[in-house]
């Protein structure tokens, strides 16, 4: 017997006895699949040989031939298994997603009292303000002056506690500054802003505890040419009661080649955020030289809408100069800007006053 005939009947022989193991492991009592099965066996048996093939007899074209035989066999309960398998995972894993939106909600709300006052910011950017009534299966219940709101938990971005109280819609923002003057309320621990002054000079403050403030800033322009302006505007301040407040720090220039002058001041603040009235005194200390008088600051803001304040900010040294900026600061929730004049008396037979800008982003 040619070695390619051997090979090929041995093949189909192993073929077949795997087909009978198979069939026999589970029963199945489906007449259609056993039918199948067994088609399948025949067919193998009918499959053609190198016997039949006189002129391809070589070693190599049979073993190929034989190794088709060996394909391996998966049953129509393996594939069933797997698919099951994969929905099953999937309906766990969407199950695990559903549960960790809804953790992530209700844990704002925890925190959170019965009859409290929060905003709440959904997804598709709508905000609500109102008293949180009542939470549970999913949904969130909040009463507004417009009515009561059903809020699917899902939707909702964030619940933040709503601590302000007075009667405009939002806090003051930048309460811890006039326009460049400092105040003696303090910034929050994990609270800052970022301070544009007259479009070139940048300023950063942060809270690192309830009454301590590191910042600092740099001159564009000085910056760009190689001769930079930098500052550093460390504070503390103290809030004594609720309308008195108390603070201090010092804000240094540093010059490229020129050395550092430096202003180290206290301040009282009488009055709220909103409206307030505050005297501070410095003294400088340039080339390690103290000044001989001290610079006075005497400023004050007062809320007359929700979005605009009055300011007026003023400097005296005593038998030597003033000036002052007065002016009006617009106000959002995140944002002001500050539009003012500069009066210095003596220039302004000259020049009455000078424009000032600026802008500030908390976060």
């Amino acid at each position: 017997m040619p070695l390619g005939r051997a090979i090929d009947e041995v093949a189909i022989h192993v073929r077949k006895r795997n087909l009978t193991h198979r069939t026999k492991k589970p029963p199945t009592k489906d007449k259609k699949h056993r039918a199948d099965l067994q088609s399948e066996s025949s067919s193998v048996s009918r499959m053609p040989t190198n016997y039949d093939l006189n002129l391809r007899n070589d070693l190599g074209s049979s073993v190929m031939k034989s190794k088709v035989l060996f394909t391996p066999y998966v049953s129509y309960h393996d594939v069933d298994n797997h698919k099951n398998m994969y929905h099953l995972l999937s309906k766990i894993i969407l199950i695990g997603l559903l549960s960790s939106s809804f953790n992530n909600v209700f844990s704002q709300t925890d925190t959170l009292k019965k009859d409290q006052v929060v905003i709440i910011k959904m997804k598709n950017g709508d905000e609500y303000k109102g008293v949180l009534s009542k939470k549970d299966n999913g949904k969130i219940l909040l009463k507004t002056i417009n009515g009561e709101f059903n809020l699917i938990a899902l939707n909702v971005r964030s619940i933040v506690n709503h601590d302000y109280v007075g009667k405009f819609e939002f806090a003051n923002p930048h309460d811890t500054r006039y326009f460049f003057g400092p105040t003696g309320i303090p910034i929050k621990k994990g609270k800052g802003y970022y301070q544009n002054i007259l479009v070139t000079t940048n300023f950063f403050n942060y809270g690192i505890t309830e009454n301590i403030s590191i910042g600092g800033g740099f001159e564009f322009i000085s910056t760009v040419l190689g001769s930079p302006i930098w500052f550093l505007t460390p504070k503390v301040g103290f809030d004594i009661s609720e309308n008195i407040h108390v603070g201090g720090g010092f804000i240094m220039a540093g010059f490229a080649d020129e050395g550092t002058a430096t202003l180290g001041y206290g301040v009282f603040t009488l009055g709220q955020s909103e409206t307030n009235l505050s005297i501070g005194a410095g003294y400088g200390l340039i080339d390690r030289e103290l000044s001989d008088y001290p610079a006075i600051m005497i400023s004050g803001t007062h809320r007359i809408s929700k979005s605009i304040a009055l300011l007026s900010e003023n400097y005296v040294i005593p038998n030597s100069f003033y000036f002052g900026i007065h002016g009006i600061r617009i106000l959002s929730k995140k944002n002001s800007f500050d539009i003012g004049a500069i009066v210095i008396p003596e220039i302004r037979v000259v020049i009455p006053a000078l424009p000032y800008v600026g802008y500030v982003r908390v976060f």
